[in-house]
C-alpha cells in the first residue's frame, strides 16, 4: 500500500534510479539518439543542398543561361561523349582485328600508325 500512496516522482526515481528531469533523458535514448542524428543530418543536407544551388545559380548567371539552356548543353554534350566512345571502340575493335591479322601486338599496331595507346 505504500506504492499507492507515492507521488509520480517518487515512482519514476524508486524505478529508474534517476530522478524525473533525468529519467525522461533515459527514455527510450537510442531511438532519440537515432532521430537526433537523423534530424542533424537532414539540416546538413538542406544546408548543403542551398548552397550547390546557389552555386549553380551563380554558374548560370555567369555564363547568361537559364536552366532549360544548361540541360540542353549537358545532354548535348553527353550525346557527343557517347558517339566518341563508340568511335573510339570500333578503332579498337579494328586495330585488334589488323593486329590479329599481321601476327602483331596491339601496341605494335598503335606505334606503326602513332597512335598514343592512352589514347
Amino acid at each position: 500500500m505504500d506504492g499507492d500512496n507515492e507521488s509520480p516522482q517518487a515512482k519514476t526515481t524508486k524505478e529508474t534510479g534517476a530522478a524525473p528531469d533525468e529519467a525522461s533523458v533515459f527514455d527510450n535514448s537510442p531511438e532519440k539518439e537515432q532521430r537526433a542524428e537523423l534530424a542533424a543530418t537532414i539540416a546538413t543536407l538542406k544546408r548543403d543542398l542551398e548552397a550547390q544551388t546557389k552555386a549553380r545559380d551563380a554558374l548560370l548567371a555567369k555564363c547568361n543561361l537559364t536552366m532549360e539552356q544548361a540541360r540542353l548543353l549537358t545532354d548535348e554534350h553527353i550525346d557527343r561523349l557517347h558517339r566518341y566512345n563508340d568511335i573510339k571502340d570500333a578503332g579498337q575493335l579494328l586495330f585488334g582485328k589488323l593486329a590479329e591479322l599481321k601476327g602483331k601486338t596491339v601496341k605494335d599496331i598503335y606505334k606503326e600508325y602513332s597512335v598514343n595507346i592512352e589514347d
